[in-house]
């Protein structure tokens, strides 16, 4: 009889090997199992349906937790950093989408996220110090170029102050135009439409002026339109004060936002790409 070890009730008999001499053609046999194993038991370290259906509950209820925590506590904004791969890469995509009437931002995939926001900042931060340093490199033929390191840090200041100081200052406007949109979720629209400049980079290592300049202009336009639908709808479409004076604030704060978007894009070009 074979035995087989159980987490529970130790050795479980799985089944028995029969030898039978009386009858001509006899030999060996096996009998089924003699007891059932427990449903619970997984011998190739998965997770079967109780399990599965345990750890779902376990992480919904880390979400509920992290919704009653305080604002000022770290457990609460673990949610904001919940979220799948399939739905970083379809908000991702979803920045590139210039058509009119494609969907808005988070009308298929839920709630906001600082989880990408985070990341697509720190890509560029760092994609953007090596590119600016690699053009500068195929630019200038000069036995003595070093690697200017004061380039990361610029764009560190760049793209971490724009995701922070930027969002938090249209929050405030927001307010004041009678708008309870989450600060979280300003942004998580401002931070993903710096997305469509990370492909922008590595064009723009290509040691040809024009290029950079329509390089540089297609991104700022593509994630202008990004912003200009998702925020530009909240703010002059669906404005709960429909009067003429409320609106004309939400056209300023467009065009606010877009002009500094502007000039995040110009240094862009003229500190990390420029040369002669």
């Amino acid at each position: 009889r074979e035995m087989r070890a159980d987490e529970t009730s130790g050795l479980v008999p799985v089944a028995e090997v029969v030898i039978d001499d009386g009858e001509p053609g006899g030999g060996l046999g096996f009998s089924g199992l003699s007891e059932p194993l427990p449903r619970r038991t997984n011998y190739m370290g998965g997770l079967d349906d109780d399990d599965h259906e345990g750890l779902l509950e376990e992480t919904q209820a880390g979400n509920d937790d992290a919704k009653d925590a305080s604002v000022c506590s770290l457990a609460y904004y673990k949610q904001f950093f919940n979220i799948s791969t399939e739905q970083i890469v379809s908000r991702l995509l979803r920045t590139l989408d210039c058509r009119p009437n494609s969907p808005l931002f988070y009308v298929e995939d839920g709630k906001p996220d600082m989880y990408g926001p985070f990341w697509v900042c720190t890509t560029l931060v760092f994609l953007m110090a090596a590119t600016g340093n690699i053009a500068h490199y195929l630019s200038t033929a000069s036995p003595g170029w070093r690697y200017d390191v004061h380039k990361l840090t610029t764009a560190a200041w760049i793209f971490y102050s724009s995701i922070s100081i930027i969002p938090i200052s249209v929050w405030f406007a927001l307010g004041h135009l009678n708008h309870t949109k989450s600060l979280v979720e300003v942004i998580s629209i401002y931070g993903y439409s710096l997305f469509v400049f990370i492909p922008t980079c590595v064009i723009c290592v290509l040691p040809n002026e024009l290029v950079r300049w329509i390089s540089i202009c297609v991104s700022f336009t593509v994630s202008s339109v990004f912003i200009v639908k998702n925020l530009g709808n909240l703010v002059i479409i669906r404005n709960p004060d429909r009067n003429r004076s409320t609106k004309t604030k939400g056209y300023i704060l467009l065009a606010v936002i877009l002009g500094i978007h502007a000039t995040i894009a110009l240094l862009m070009k003229l500190y990390f790409f420029h040369y002669d």
